[in-house]
């Protein structure tokens, strides 16, 4: 069985604290075969009416670039999971913290292994009027140590070239290698003749093994219009970050009136000096 969604909906039902609330959302972890680890779940019922919970696991992967999720819930990795407790009741904001234990095999091979913790309550139990399930995740991001392998490659790079306010940058990064990796990247904005940086901003994506993902962001911008060049520094895992550039026509809308206004100026002076002549 086989079960689809956005990563974003189990996040989002998780983070915004609205009836069952768990955390962590997302955990690494780094075990040895033949050996285990241990983790905690905190499981919050923020609602005025008692509810009943039950834990389960079930194993993830992206199924495109936009990372959505596709979740399994038999497979030998979910076997790994063994919960201290997987049934229980919430009273009305109460909270329990539940311990799990993460046991991989001598025979595992080395690499990456994705498992989601599911916390699932009928809504029915809460005094809801429509019988549904809200169900939460917490996203374990599981590396079984060997011999590992993190392997990006930077597939595609698209930004825009002339700019006016906001706007967006993309790029698609691969992994090839047999566990996820962070890829942290840069963005810097340089004078067009000079050194330094006028704006920079920083961030990182998680690369899942096997995939492409696509990852977007805000342009930083300079405070005045000009011309400028734009570096990208991307990290790829076990391989030497890769530096690409771009040039960038920034003109923001003040700029753009400011200009029509200097060329009516300049045209109706040029219309009033002709017109004077004549007279």
């Amino acid at each position: 069985m086989l079960f689809i969604a956005s990563f974003l909906s189990w996040t989002n039902a998780g983070a915004l604290g609205q009836g069952l609330v768990l955390s962590p959302l997302r955990s690494e972890m780094n075990i040895a075969p033949g050996t285990s680890l241990g983790g905690k779940l905190k499981i919050t019922n923020s609602t005025d009416k008692p509810m009943s919970v039950e834990l389960s696991a079930e194993e993830f992967r992206t199924i495109n670039q936009q990372y959505d999720y596709a979740f399994t819930p038999e497979s030998d990795v979910v076997k790994w999971v063994v919960f201290s407790s997987t049934d229980f009741t919430l009273l009305a904001g109460e909270s329990k913290d539940v311990d799990f234990m993460i046991g991989v095999p001598i025979t595992a091979e080395a690499g990456g292994r994705y498992i989601s913790l599911f916390a699932t309550t009928d809504s029915s139990a809460t005094g809801g009027d429509v019988n549904s399930h809200q169900r939460v995740a917490s996203l374990l991001y599981i590396t079984v140590l060997g011999d590992l392998t993190q392997i990006g490659n930077l597939m595609s790079l698209n930004t825009p070239w002339l700019v006016s306010g906001d706007s967006d940058w993309s790029m698609s990064l691969q992994n090839t290698g047999s566990t996820h990796f962070h890829s942290r990247y840069t963005v810097q904005v340089q004078k067009l003749l000079g050194d330094g940086f006028l704006a920079d901003s920083t961030d990182d994506a998680m690369i899942l093994p096997g995939t492409v993902r696509t990852v977007s962001n805000k342009i930083p911008l300079p405070q005045l219009p000009g011309i400028y060049k734009v570096i990208y520094t991307i990290g790829l895992g076990d391989k030497p970050a890769v530096t690409e550039s771009r040039w960038m026509v920034y003109l923001p809308g003040w700029s753009i009136i400011a200009l029509v206004l200097l060329i009516a100026s300049v045209v109706l002076w040029l219309l009033r000096k002709k017109l004077s002549r004549k007279n």
